[in-house]
């Protein structure tokens, strides 16, 4: 068993690459409501995303700043290699932010922003 300690996370939104505005990425899962069908077509899949507040136009913060309620295409690469392996994956999905990201923040510290991103469906593990 290998355990793994985010350093080199790669991260990218619409095939721009945003590893270094983002502080913390997470997939989460959590029954949603129990209707027909079997028990995974009643999961909700979200992606968590805390970053860095940065105003550029070119920066994840405006892009979903500006683009609330757009459908977004996620590349999330746990090891930040350039090609994923069994070992090494890299996960895709695609969503979007109900809410637009924090704006402001405390003085005398960095402000970070969070956004929940809600998935279309359950993360593609890519190994090849």
């Amino acid at each position: 068993m290998s355990r793994l300690k985010g350093k080199t996370i790669k991260f990218e939104v619409d095939n721009t690459e945003y590893s270094g505005s983002v502080k913390n990425v997470s997939f989460t899962s959590e029954v949603g409501e129990m209707g027909f069908g079997d028990y995974a077509d009643n999961l909700e899949y979200r992606c968590q995303i805390e970053g860095f507040q940065d105003y550029a136009a070119n920066s994840l913060w405006s892009k979903l700043f500006d683009n609330p309620g757009a459908t977004v295409n996620l590349e999330f690469t746990p090891h930040g290699n350039a090609t994923p392996t069994t070992s090494q994956p890299k996960f895709t999905a695609s969503g979007y932010a109900e809410v637009i990201p924090t704006l402001g923040g405390s003085a005398g510290e960095y402000f970070v922003w969070d956004v929940t991103i809600i998935l279309d469906g359950k993360p593609t593990k890519v190994t090849a």
